[in-house]
């Protein structure tokens, strides 16, 4: 599991020296090696409008580069933009300001649409706060997330419509959104409408919508003002070469500044966007540096020069002619897309953009989804959206843009893929919907139910399908997991005896004719549970191929951990608070204790894919070394300001990676064995960057401060809740000697070869196992959270 190195980000030395120019080149040339070619048919961005940057665009930009240029401020008007870099962007947005159908305009470079937006809309604010006016944003629910960003970072109401069956606004939806909102005594109104939807490609009826705002308008002209704003990020390089007559422009007089995006279908490098807007609105947003004495209505201030030159030369290398040819091919490529979609699958609903190079469809198998391994080679993204001419019924959609870059060789490969994964879909569904095998694989019982909720193993509720499950095969992901529930996989149980210890005993698998083969075989008591991993799932597992919960009274909780050749590994002592836990985790070399540790998992959105997500407000690890060395910080870092509220998890869109990790500080300490004394942690903390006050949010203690000390007899830790009245600190304690007399005392199972393995031989180890660990009971030398059993 290499990839873990990067699953959390931790800081490096800043290099002392230069590398040299070989070692430079080299790694370079490895980051290099990880991006896909445009012309990669194995991996193509089917999902995303995205293209190669001209020629011409690369090599000016690489050209005027060194010359450093900084283009801040506004060049469009009288007497602006004279010279250099300034005058070619002036003459750029001239020349945009011609394509659509304006008259003279003001404007600027942006680092994308999305930041043209957010200005767009600070102009808008501006202006209607100015006039004393409530200011709100109508606009569509299927709006680019810009416009949200917007009008959060902006303080403005936001009123996203919901989309209909023609996937636009609708001039009704913002004749009824405006009335609502004059009647709430809301006067200052700003509509975004889109010129080219990011997941359709549809346009909504500016033209119309404009025409209404300007009556509305004339008809209280003393109390309600409109500001029409269109995102035409993917049409405004698309529509003006492909339906020249189509009306989303300036030639609507109700229309007042527009958002592009050059380095989409305008075939510019990243990032290259423009604000275009109308006369004597810019003044709204002016600010004089009281540095430099420079005016400046931009977002970000400084933008290279470089990339104005870039831009102006790939507007006049292409010019009208050039746009349109490479346009007509883009639809072109979109109709052979649509019709390798419906030989894949004929029952396939098809709704192909109007003029723009991107096709919908819904796929006709039940749930309509395509197989993860399929979006990831080709970026899809799917969205739920209300079938046109289907009244009422929503569908799973996927859309897939035809760019300048796309291939016929990637055509052809999309198509070979996307007839296999569908026709694997319908086989599969067919089989789903089939008689009950008379095994009985579809069965969840109390037992396993049970079983679940105390579990921290995701291998219950998901499984790797079939020819997934070896993390050496090609392909292999960590997120290709599905829902047992959606297979004939599900956790199958049967009673096999009574526990020596009382009550019945169960076996459990997800196939109990073969029990050792798929993902886990476990052994159920009243008192525990314990299970063994599969091979595969065994190179996965972090903490070892033999899991063994132990359920003791009250809150507390024990997990045994056994290497794949029987050997102990690690013992996970849980005190349970309401959302996650605090832990010590004792090895026979070292302490770890987790502060307020929360696992999850999450499917993440619109797939079968799942992540996890590992979240530690304080891990504190004491390891012995060979000699007689005192207790020395290795590593501290301090990471997250605990007394400020965050959220535990990331929300599941952002999970691409297995699993995600977050500490809020960690803390990494060597002692010898040798050593003996005590020390303090404020102490060896008092020079780095945690400090002498190490605070934690708790699972048991909430809020609180971790104090403790360092003993050659172990490691002793008090949680002082920061809450008032203030209670009594909770312990996290346990000696050295813990963890060598669980690995001497406690039994073996070599489990290296799970298919040699009986289920009598786990069920005696298992046994064993439990008599062995509550002879004891829970160990002398150990406190945590004030919990005894």
């Amino acid at each position: 599991m290499g990839d873990l190195d990067t699953g959390w980000a931790v800081p490096t030395d800043f290099p002392e020296t230069g590398w040299t120019p070989e070692s430079i080149d080299q790694h370079l040339a490895q980051a290099r090696a990880e991006i896909p070619a445009w012309n990669d048919p194995q991996q193509t961005r089917l999902g995303f409008a995205m293209a190669a940057p001209h020629p011409q665009a690369v090599r000016t930009l690489g050209d005027w580069s060194a010359l450093n240029t900084n283009n801040v401020g506004v060049h469009t008007r009288f007497g602006e933009g004279k010279t250099g870099t300034r005058r070619l962007e002036k003459e750029a947005l001239a020349a945009l300001a011609g394509l659509y159908r304006a008259g003279a305009l003001d404007g600027h470079l942006t680092s994308g649409a999305s930041e043209a937006t957010l200005a767009a809309l600070r102009i808008a604010r501006n202006l209607l706060r100015g006039a004393g006016h409530r200011v709100r944003v109508i606009t569509s629910d299927l709006c680019h997330a810009s416009v949200g960003k917007a009008a959060e970072i902006l303080d403005l109401d936001l009123v996203r419509l919901p989309a209909g069956p023609t996937w636009t606004l609708t001039l009704d939806q913002v004749r009824q959104a405006a009335a609502d909102a004059i009647a709430e005594d809301v006067t200052g109104i700003i509509v975004v409408a889109t010129a080219g939807y990011y997941n359709s490609g549809f346009a909504d009826p500016v033209d119309a919508i404009a025409a209404h705002l300007r009556d509305l308008a004339f008809q209280h002209p003393e109390k309600v003002r409109f500001f029409l704003h269109v995102d035409a990020a993917h049409g405004g390089f698309v529509f003006p070469f492909t339906a020249p007559d189509l009306p989303f422009d300036f030639r609507n007089p109700g229309v007042h500044s527009m958002a592009v995006d050059p380095h989409k279908a305008g075939l510019m490098p990243y990032s290259c966007g423009a604000l275009l807007v109308r006369k004597g609105l810019l003044e709204h947003v002016t600010r004089i540096d009281p540095h430099t004495r420079i005016p400046d209505e931009t977002v970000l201030g400084s933008r290279p020069g470089a990339m104005a030159a870039a831009l102006w030369a790939t507007l006049h290398t292409l010019g009208r002619t050039g746009y349109t040819t490479l346009a007509t091919r883009c639809l072109e490529h979109r109709d052979q897309l649509a019709a390798a979609i419906q030989a894949a699958d004929p029952d396939a609903l098809l709704v192909p953009a109007p003029n723009a190079p991107v096709v919908s469809a819904a796929f006709s198998h039940p749930g309509g989804q395509l197989p993860p391994e399929l979006c990831e080679r080709y970026r899809l993204v799917p969205l739920t959206l209300p079938a046109p001419e289907k009244d009422g019924e929503r569908r799973l959609f996927y859309h897939f843009y035809a760019s300048a870059s796309l291939t016929e060789p990637q055509i052809t490969a999309f198509a070979g893929h996307l007839a296999g994964a569908t026709a694997a879909a319908r086989t599969a569904a067919a089989r789903t919907a089939g008689p009950a095998d008379g095994a009985g694989r579809s069965i969840t019982s109390d037992v396993v139910a049970d079983t679940r909720t105390h579990t921290d193993c995701f291998r219950h509720f998901v499984v790797h399908p079939e020819a997934r499950r070896d993390p050496d095969v090609p392909g292999y992901s960590f997120h290709t997991f599905t829902q047992r529930r959606a297979t004939d996989e599900q956790i199958q149980d049967i009673p096999f005896g009574q526990a020596r210890a009382g009550g019945p005993l169960w076996v459990y698998a997800p196939d109990l004719k073969d029990p050792f083969a798929n993902e886990l075989f476990g052994v159920r008591t009243d008192h525990y549970f314990l299970e063994v991993l599969d091979r595969h799932q065994q190179q996965l597992s972090l903490v070892g191929a033999i899991h063994a919960t132990i359920l003791l009274p009250g809150t507390l909780r024990v997990l045994l951990n056994f290497e794949s050749d029987g050997a102990f590994r690690s013992a996970e002592y849980k005190a349970l608070g309401e959302h996650g836990a605090d832990e010590l985790q004792i090895f026979p070399d070292a302490i770890t204790a987790k502060i307020g540790k929360h696992a999850a998992g999450f499917r993440r959105p619109r797939s079968d894919d799942y992540s996890f997500s590992i979240d530690t407000s304080a891990e504190i690890t004491v390891r012995r070394t060979d000699g007689d060395g005192p207790p020395t910080v290795v590593t501290a870092r301090h990471n997250a300001d605990v007394l400020l509220p965050r959220r535990p998890h990331l929300r599941r869109e952002q999970f691409r990676r297995f699993p995600n990790r977050f500490f809020d500080a960690e803390v990494d300490i060597e002692a010898g064995r040798a050593w003996t004394g005590a020390a303090y942690l404020p102490e060896l903390l008092a020079p780095t960057p945690v400090g002498t006050v190490l605070a934690a949010r708790s699972a048991t203690a909430e809020l609180c401060t971790v104090d403790g000390r360092i003993t050659d007899a172990g490691l002793h830790l008090a949680l002082t809740p920061l809450a008032e009245p203030r209670t009594d600190a909770l312990e996290l304690a346990a000696t050295w000697d813990l963890g060598l007399r669980l690995h001497d005392a406690l039994p073996r199972l070599d489990v290296q070869d799970p298919a040699r393995l009986s289920i009598e031989q786990v069920v005696e180890f298992a046994e064993s196992v439990h008599e062995v660990f509550t002879r004891t009971g829970l160990p002398a030398g150990l406190a945590i959270a004030g919990a005894r059993p």
